[in-house]
């Protein structure tokens, strides 16, 4: 009897070590930036910003539910949603990730023949931001190191084009090789209840790195990234 009682107590002390182990699955809130309302920078085809990071958005979504993670997406394609709706979506989230793509400052945007948009060969590359506002800042910095991290090792290359010493940039650069600028003052980032990032996933000013927006293997690319960034140790 005795020999009973003490299997059970070391099956039942098995099973709670277990238990106590397994991480709740993560909690991730993306969030596609700009609307028909307010669509961001207009590609070098003429194509308005909200539409990439809607499309771009949805590949990250299905690609972290596709790995068994808890995943919500801010807004549904065109819903014009008030900055101060997607902080408090981010209430109880692990990370918000807001999704954009990026242009560069007027002066270097030209009109190219056979374009819509105005382009411009003076950057290329993703960029990263994040807030020493928010109130888990140091958690930002963390995932904002892993997806630079992540995305490098997929090949894409940072845009340094916003620490540039001219009127609209001269953004602090934290990691030059990984693309993680301070933007303190950027509202979904200082403003959000969880750790908080936001990518810029390409420019799309500059024709190459249009093209290059648009293809199913660079969203991959992105959508895989940002599975290895949640997927370090926490």
């Amino acid at each position: 009897m005795w020999l009973t009682n003490l299997l059970i107590i070391l099956t039942i002390s098995i099973f709670l070590d277990i238990g106590s182990s397994v991480a709740a699955p993560m909690s991730i809130l993306i969030d596609p930036g700009h609307s028909p309302a307010s669509p961001g920078a207009t590609a070098c085809s003429g194509e308005r910003e909200y539409i990439f990071n809607n499309k771009l958005a949805i590949v990250v979504v299905a690609t972290l539910k596709r790995h068994g993670l808890d995943v919500d997406l801010s807004k549904q394609y065109d819903e014009d949603l008030p900055l101060e709706r997607r902080v408090i979506l981010s209430s109880g989230k692990d990370l918000l990730l807001s999704i954009h793509h990026d242009s560069v400052q007027p002066q270097f945007l030209l009109r190219q023949p056979g374009k819509h948009g105005n382009c411009s060969q003076k950057a290329q590359g993703f960029s990263i931001f994040v807030s020493r506002k928010n109130p888990y800042y140091k958690r930002s910095l963390h995932y904002a190191s892993e997806l630079g991290t992540a995305l490098l090792k997929r090949g894409l290359l940072p845009s340094l084009h916003h620490s540039e010493l001219i009127a609209g940039e001269s953004r602090q650069l934290l990691s030059p090789d990984k693309g993680i600028y301070l933007h303190d003052e950027l509202s979904v980032l200082k403003n959000a209840k969880s750790p908080a990032i936001l990518l810029e996933a390409a420019v799309i000013v500059n024709p190459e790195d249009e093209v290059l927006s648009v293809s199913d293997k660079y969203r991959m690319s992105i959508a895989e990234a940002t599975y290895d960034m949640l997927n370090t140790k926490r």
